[in-house]
């Protein structure tokens, strides 16, 4: 209410302007139709210019494999949308963004001149190794080994006079030892492990580790391979860096790695196609294409045999009233190059990310499981079930458990793998619901749970329809992209854990029809018959059950040394049956008595001898005639000695082996590693 004591008074309003608002004009013709402001875009000063021609000049000395695509963005913005554009790409695109992580990555990869200074003329030449073919490649590959083969002959003519012992002082552990620690530290400016690196820091390399290992150091074909996966890698690295892979251009590879996983899997089917294999006994010639798609390299039988192993192990915790977690083990923000943001999964540009490759990734997760693993043995947990390891949409790996234990152990079992999962930032934003993430399985939906992801990572069998959560495409089509990242990064897909082996229940399908319980006794017979009808669960069983030590286990592989050794003097152990721990090494059943070479294919409508020589490829058969047949070989199947060939048909004959096996470093003779070492002193590498 208004104080009105003191005649005061609100003011009235005042009276309303009577102005009509004016309408929008719009023009009927080109003399009075409305125009923009006159106005000029603000010149880029010199400052800006300077920081552009820098940032190209880092865009054009970047390897191929980035320098093409970025700068056909570059000239494109350039073109359609004008200098200011193209500048706030350079500035704000590549100098900001992509750069720091680029030369992150490519100073993970430089050459290491603090362990050598000998590779100078190399150095070049492998900065330059993403961009090199691979005949470039095989060149910078015998450079590296001539190199090393020199200074091993430096090393060799600064020891010491001979004296009375004569070239056989280069037996001498001591010498060996001494010789490699000269040579191999050099390897090391490649940003790779020597072969034997670890033995040799604990004291422990012997005389054929170290001949072994110089072996590899100085051939040339050893470091082209070497370099050819170095390349890979690196390749992949800087795409994954710049951004190329990830659900919104091209998920868990690039689509360069694609294209040459694709190209190398093409001339591995073309190779199988012409060629076969022949019996070095009989000359019986066998379609090598059809061998190999029967074994586990068909996926769809590598499939069937990891549902199999899955619904035995279910099974087997079913009987001992065990439950099941399906338990997701990531990595910290740091390893991941890409985030994704809000409900549409908007892909962005991880800025805590430190340059680390899938490889170390993958790296850390088994750190993490060996502590895991070790804490399960100290608390008497013992867990058992199946990993399948599978990529983020950026290529990151991740880890999916299938783990069975007793149900109250799981507590404890929780615990134990979110402290070891969250004790490497666990304190960053969505460690702790994101890390380590666990999931009860009901009974009899193991199998199913986990056939998604199994089909998924091999060939996206029965996948109709379904959509990948991380790409949003069919899982059809990513499963190609899957192994491909596999490959590329050469990252184990699955693993079993705590079970009997696997190579023990391949050989015992071998056997078909014939019972062991005469030669063994009627524990290797149930494991074989388990085998034989693919009773996963009951393989488990006969062989001990779950986390059993290998050397307790009722069967195992076989594996002799048949006297042939590799291009670096390595004896060769091939798997040649099996043979029961509790009864002794003394026995051996063969399951692969026939021994087999790949020969090329035979022309259509050649005749075949029984040499099994394959057509000549031109008119002349320079050749010769074949060799007369040798007599018959009958082995000396003695553990230890030298098995050239093993001519046993398959009969399920029981073969008693006299005798333990000889330890490792009495294989090797004092006159082969003579030899050996010869083979260094006198091997052409340039």
């Amino acid at each position: 209410m208004p104080d009105l004591s003191r005649g005061r008074r609100a003011p009235a309003p005042p009276p309303p302007f009577n102005v009509a608002v004016p309408l929008p004009f719009s023009g009927a013709y080109p003399w009075n139709r409305p125009r923009p402001a006159v106005s000029r875009p603000r010149a880029l000063t010199r400052a800006a210019w300077q920081q552009a021609e820098q940032a190209l000049d880092q865009l054009n000395h970047l390897p191929r494999c980035l320098r093409a695509p970025l700068l056909n963005r570059y000239q494109q913005l350039l073109q359609e949308n004008g200098y200011r554009a193209a500048h706030h790409f350079l500035l704000t695109g590549f100098a900001k963004r992509l750069w720091p992580r680029i030369s992150r990555v490519m100073a993970r990869h430089q050459m290491d001149f603090a362990a050598s200074a000998r590779f100078t003329n190399e150095a070049e030449a492998y900065h330059q190794l993403p961009d090199l073919n691979d005949k470039a490649v095989r060149r910078l590959a015998r450079r590296i080994a001539g190199q090393l083969h020199e200074a091993y002959e430096s090393a060799c003519d600064a020891l010491p006079p001979a004296g009375e012992e004569g070239p056989a002082r280069l037996l001498n552990p001591e010498i060996q030892r001494r010789l490699y620690g000269q040579v191999a530290p050099l390897a090391r400016a490649f940003n790779l492990q020597p072969p034997h690196w670890a033995a040799w820091r604990k004291g422990r390399l012997s005389t054929p580790a170290a001949l072994a290992a110089i072996l590899r150091l100085v051939d040339g074909d050893w470091w082209e391979t070497t370099l050819l996966r170095q390349r890979t890698c690196r390749r992949e690295a800087l795409m994954i860096a710049a951004g190329y892979v990830s659900r919104a251009l091209s998920p868990y590879v690039s689509k360069q790695a694609l294209r040459d996983v694709t190209a190398r899997r093409l001339s591995n089917l073309s190779y199988l196609k012409h060629h076969e294999l022949e019996n070095e006994e009989t000359g019986e010639r066998l379609n090598l294409l059809d061998t190999v798609m029967a074994s586990v390299a068909n996926p769809a039988i590598r499939r069937m045999e990891l549902m199999t192993l899955i619904a035995g192990v279910e099974q087997t915790a079913e009987q001992q009233g065990h439950g099941g977690l399906f338990i997701t083990l990531t990595t910290p923000a740091k390893y991941h190059p890409m985030r994704t943001l809000g409900s549409g999964r908007r892909v962005q540009i991880n800025a805590a990310w430190q340059g680390h490759s899938p490889k170390e990734a993958q790296r850390y997760l088994v750190a993490v499981w060996a502590k895991i693993r070790t804490a399960f043995k100290d608390n008497c947990l013992p867990v058992y079930g199946l990993r399948v390891v599978e990529p983020h949409h950026d290529g990151t790996p991740h880890w999916h458990l299938l783990l069975f234990m007793a149900p109250h152990q799981q507590t404890q079992v929780i615990a134990i793998m979110r402290r070891y999962s969250l004790q490497e930032d666990g304190d960053e934003p969505g460690a702790a619901e994101r890390r380590c993430t666990f999931k009860p399985l009901n009974r009899g939906g193991a199998a199913g749970y986990i056939a998604k992801y199994i089909a998924k990572n091999i060939d996206g069998y029965a996948l109709e329809g379904e959509k990948d959560h991380d790409t949003g495409k069919p899982l059809t089509q990513t499963a190609a992209a899957v192994t491909a990242w596999a490959a590329t990064w050469r990252i184990p897909q699955f693993h079993p854990i705590g079970l009997p082996g696997i190579g023990a229940y391949r050989e015992c399908r071998r056997i078909r029809h014939l019972s062991l319980a005469g030669e063994f006794d009627a524990q290797v017979e149930a494991v074989r018959q388990a085998a034989d009808s693919g009773d996963f669960a009951g393989y488990i069983r006969a062989q001990g059950g779950t986390n059993v030590p290998r050397n307790q286990q009722t069967v195992r592989v076989a594996r002799r040394h048949q006297g042939e050794y590799n291009a670096y003097e390595e004896p060769r152990r091939r798997v040649v049956g099996i043979y029961a721990p509790h009864l002794g090494d003394d026995r051996l059943f063969l399951t692969r008595s026939a021994r087999w070479h790949i020969v090329p294919r035979a022309a259509a409508g050649s005749p075949l001898t029984l040499s099994g020589n394959a057509a000549p490829w031109s008119s002349v058969n320079n050749c010769g005639e074949p060799a007369a047949a040798a007599p018959p070989f009958i082995p000396d199947l003695v553990v230890g000695t030298s098995l050239p060939r093993i001519n046993i048909p398959f009969s399920g004959r029981f073969i008693p082996l006299p005798g333990p096996e000889e330890p490792e470093t009495e294989k090797y003779s004092r006159d082969h590693c003579h030899n050996s070492v010869m083979n260094i002193l006198n091997k052409n590498i340039l």
